[in-house]
């Protein structure tokens, strides 16, 4: 790609990319888990094999991943979620009511000028264990870029097996790379 070409793509503003998978936290199938709390036990469960995940929209374009799940993959996906949480936030409720997950949390987020105060609130509906559908709010305090409330949303759904090659835990990206969420913490 040409420098001029390259140039006239619209980026997103340093900070919101900077930021993107914090702004993610609520979204993170559904594991806001923002206190270093055990992960609820009657949280919804996926079908093992294919998922389909639009991951984000908080200021940029949604991205579809392809994400192979067992039981233990998806345990440790809403734990991962949990961890990431933990270390940023300080307060947090999550509650499951049927097929429906409520989260809500207040984070601290470092800037350039200071911390930032992201407070999210997102409600999940699950459809069977074949696919799910995540609509928040994330306000900012300070705001980013001007931005200071935006909606986010994601969702997912059992697409079948997993591909041949694919082990439990292995995303495929938009860019066609492979890597295991499992492996993300060890880096």
């Amino acid at each position: 790609m040409s420098r001029c070409a390259r140039d006239s793509i619209p980026r997103r503003p340093p900070m919101l990319t900077r930021y993107r998978h914090l702004f993610l936290l609520p979204l993170l199938a559904v594991t806001t888990v923002a206190l270093a709390v055990d992960v609820p036990a009657n949280l919804p469960k996926r079908k093992a094999g294919l998922w389909e995940m639009q991951m984000g929209s908080a200021g940029g374009k949604p991205q579809m991943v392809k994400v192979c799940l067992d039981e233990a993959s998806d345990r440790a996906m809403y734990e991962m979620g949990a961890k990431i949480g933990g270390s940023v936030c300080s307060k947090f409720s999550l509650s499951v009511n049927g097929n429906v997950v409520v989260a809500d949390g207040v984070c601290s987020l470092p800037g350039p000028q200071g911390n930032i105060v992201m407070t999210s609130h997102s409600e999940t509906r699950f459809t069977g264990d074949t696919a799910y559908q995540t609509q928040g709010t994330v306000k900012l305090d300070p705001p980013v870029n001007g931005n200071g409330e935006m909606s986010v949303s994601n969702g997912g759904h059992w697409v079948g097996q997993c591909t041949a090659g694919m082990k439990p835990g292995d995303m495929l990206l938009p860019d066609g790379r492979t890597m295991n969420f499992k492996d993300m913490g060890q880096q």
